[in-house]
């Protein structure tokens, strides 16, 4: 994939919520099917997530047709970026940074899927954009709103 495509592939959303309240969300791995589009439930957390090479066990679709998968974390640097690998069995997995940056009115979330082997990288970049663009732009409207509520709970 070209540095070009992959750049367009990142969705980017501000958010009232602080680094650290959009952070606590992306560290509890239990949240992940309520921000990931797609993700059914949780079965497992490994107890040290977000550490490299964590992983959390998830299930993917709706009931029956549901496949198991995990994610692993590739990198973490805490409050700042947060790169993982997910399965997408059959096809194969993609690899999903997620940066936070303070901004003077909260968080700025930026979220790029890209695939990380076959037959998910034979997709031409076009392709990749119109399916991963649209949901990683929900799921860090998702991430913003559980920040945003963590945000206001703890503020009173």
């Amino acid at each position: 994939m070209t540095e070009e495509a992959q750049s367009s592939l990142t969705v980017t959303r501000d958010t009232s919520a602080s680094v650290r309240a959009v952070w606590d969300v992306l560290a509890d791995g239990w949240t992940y099917p309520q921000w990931v589009v797609g993700n059914s439930r949780m079965r497992a957390v490994d107890r040290d997530w977000p550490a490299p090479g964590s992983r959390i066990h998830h299930s993917i679709g709706l009931w029956p047709l549901v496949i198991n998968d995990t994610t692993t974390v590739e990198a973490c640097t805490p409050l700042r970026e947060l790169v993982l690998l997910a399965k997408t069995r059959p096809l194969g997995a993609a690899r999903i940074t997620l940066r936070l940056s303070a901004i003077p009115t909260g968080c700025r979330i930026e979220m790029s899927e890209v695939p990380a082997n076959v037959p998910l990288r034979w997709l031409p970049d076009a392709v990749g954009l119109a399916v991963a663009w649209p949901r990683n732009r929900e799921c860090t409207w998702r991430l913003a709103a559980l920040a945003e509520r963590r945000d206001l709970d703890s503020a009173g």
